[in-house]
């Protein structure tokens, strides 16, 4: 993670290094409605249990590691020793949370942030048809290109309902 989401995703992380469950179901929450990009890649952190022992220090740049330690059923934050030259331990760091709780927190939010997304999408089609209103009334709008317009931006609504369609998929 580079330094500025690392930042933006201290919150969550500070709430699991202390094991507390209502903390992070706020930062969780703050994190989806401020940060989505940050939010769907700490989750995704949070819901992985593969742990790597031992990583590169040119991860580090990259921010391909994880700030999350995950061992015997609990979630930790994760700390980074030096070993080797330019290899670095994962440890775990903090109280820590059950993997099941924060599991069942993260499915919540994510949930939450997926219902709100598809709503915006499902108003948007009601933004379009008042446009499409608004346009009949116009007094020089191109009617063939209103028409076009109008066309395809029914089309990429569909499409994007489509694309958010809740159903199951792993």
């Amino acid at each position: 993670m580079t330094d500025q989401a690392k930042n933006d995703a201290q919150p969550v992380i500070d709430a699991v290094v202390v094991g507390d469950a209502q903390r992070l179901l706020r930062a969780l929450r703050g994190l989806a409605k401020a940060l989505p990009e940050v939010f769907i890649r700490v989750t995704g952190q949070l819901l992985s249990t593969k742990q790597c022992e031992s990583v590169s220090a040119v991860c580090f740049g990259f921010g391909a590691i994880s700030d999350f330690y995950h061992v015997d059923g609990k979630v930790f934050g994760a700390v980074y020793t030096d070993t080797f030259l330019l290899i670095r331990q994962a440890g775990p760091m903090g109280v820590g949370m059950a993997y099941e709780e924060v599991r069942k927190l993260v499915l919540e939010v994510r949930a939450e942030y997926d219902e709100t997304v598809l709503k915006k999408a499902m108003q948007l089609k009601e933004s379009l048809e008042e446009l499409d209103r608004l346009l009949s009334g116009h007094s020089f709008a191109d009617s063939k290109l209103t028409s076009m317009a109008h066309a395809d931006l029914f089309k990429g609504q569909a499409l994007l309902v489509a694309a958010l369609n809740p159903i199951k998929r792993e």
